[in-house]
């Protein structure tokens, strides 16, 4: 039972290649692999994908819930590779094999009839099936549409009179590239006409991220009177990812919002994962953890993954260095891409603190050149792009090592 925890932590996808090809016979285990590393990309998630079958084989060869969705999804992708000793997965409600199953809450999936409950049309009055909802929420079967006028007109009409620098043209490719499906973009369009204010400031209170997405499209299309919407905690425009409160808010007033203190550093950051006590660890901390370290193709030793190449993981001190000239200093040295300019910087440039050129405050230089150095600020202002350094909380850089 050990050793099979054990390879849950190392090896995950090891482990589920296993399990399957028990089972499978008609896959090879390349493939088997190629299915779960296509399929499941976090590290976390091949990790509960891994001890979900440890803990009950069986659902392989039966794919009945209750179990974690990432099975019945596993069951899907095995049998659109070729698998045929696989079971499909089994509707947690009629009990049905099913080559596509939809998930619930607790553990729980199933196919759309048994999980699409009837409810009584809002245009027929008739217990039927629900295949859409209209501008008030009220179900509509497949035989009542929502004829409530032409949305989209209507729509094009309202963005047009508001901004004579749009067309309706411009309008129309907007809407196709905020979200290309008609039912996203009724209800964008629902969402525009009951409240315009959302295009003239009020986007965080958008209640859909497509909205967003569509006034983002508007303004380069070149809309005048359209503009993006502010982060209402710091003022800031820029993107309004995360929902606090029912507002819309950027990445990095919700980092702070959901700061804690790390139950092993201490720092006061966002949790980047718990523990298995429910703990909350920081982003350095997470990496650093035994469990996360790899062994390093170059020097043997257990460390935290800075690459994975072809022939497998490489640590920060074993990866793989090109012969360039640096993009700050000019000098041919063994140089990294920096991810903040996309130019080559040799490891003297990334250990070098100077006056920035730009502000004036002492840091390590990110970009400009060797005789006017820029600090991570002046190089890129969104703060959403840098880390902090683990010891002081304070610098902006890339790397989660201690600065100086």
């Amino acid at each position: 039972m050990i050793a099979a925890a054990e390879e849950v932590l190392a090896d995950p996808v090891g482990l589920i290649v296993r399990l399957v090809s028990n089972v499978e016979k008609h896959l090879e285990p390349d493939r088997i692999r190629s299915v779960v590393c296509t399929l499941v990309r976090t590290r976390a998630g091949r990790r509960n994908l891994a001890q979900a079958l440890h803990d009950d084989p069986s659902l392989l060869r039966t794919g009945k819930p209750p179990a974690p969705f990432r099975v019945a999804k596993l069951l899907m992708a095995l049998h659109e590779a070729g698998a045929r000793d696989t079971a499909l997965p089994r509707c947690g409600e009629c009990g049905r094999p099913r080559p596509y199953v939809g998930s619930r809450t607790g553990g729980r999936w199933g196919c759309s009839p048994c999980f699409d409950k009837p409810a009584v049309c809002a245009g027929c009055h008739q217990q039927r099936r629900v295949v859409s909802r209209d501008r008030y929420g009220q179900p509509r079967c497949a035989k009542c549409p929502d004829t409530d006028g032409d949305t989209l007109k209507e729509l094009t009409t309202l963005i047009t009179g508001l901004d004579p620098a749009l067309d309706a043209d411009a309008v129309r490719t907007a809407l196709a590239r905020a979200t290309a499906r008609p039912a996203g973009q009724r209800r964008l369009a629902w969402a525009v006409i009951a409240r315009p204010e959302l295009l003239t400031g009020a986007g965080h209170e958008a209640p859909t991220p497509a909205v967003l997405r569509f006034i983002g499209e508007l303004v380069a299309a070149g809309a005048m009177k359209v503009v993006k919407p502010a982060c209402p905690r710091c003022h800031g425009v820029k993107a309004l990812s995360k929902l606090l409160d029912g507002k819309r808010i950027c990445r990095a007033c919700f980092a702070r919002h959901a700061a804690v203190p790390c139950s092993r550093c201490g720092a006061v950051r966002e949790p980047a994962t718990r523990d298995a006590a429910g703990q909350p660890l920081c982003p350095n901390c997470l990496i650093r953890d035994p469990i996360n370290l790899e062994v390093c193709v170059g020097c043997g030793r257990r460390q935290p993954v800075a690459v994975r190449l072809a022939d497998g993981v490489r640590c920060s001190n074993c990866r793989p260095k090109e012969t360039r000239e640096c993009g700050i200093c000019g000098r041919s040295a063994p140089c990294e891409v920096s991810r903040a300019t996309g130019q080559p910087w040799c490891e003297r440039c990334q250990q070098r603190w100077v006056t920035c050129s730009g502000c004036g405050t002492v840091a390590q230089a990110r970009g400009g050149t060797w005789d006017e150095p820029l600090c991570a600020k002046c190089t890129n202002p969104d703060p959403d792009f840098w880390g902090r350094c683990p010891a002081c909380a304070t610098t902006w850089q890339l790397s989660p090592r201690p600065c100086q």
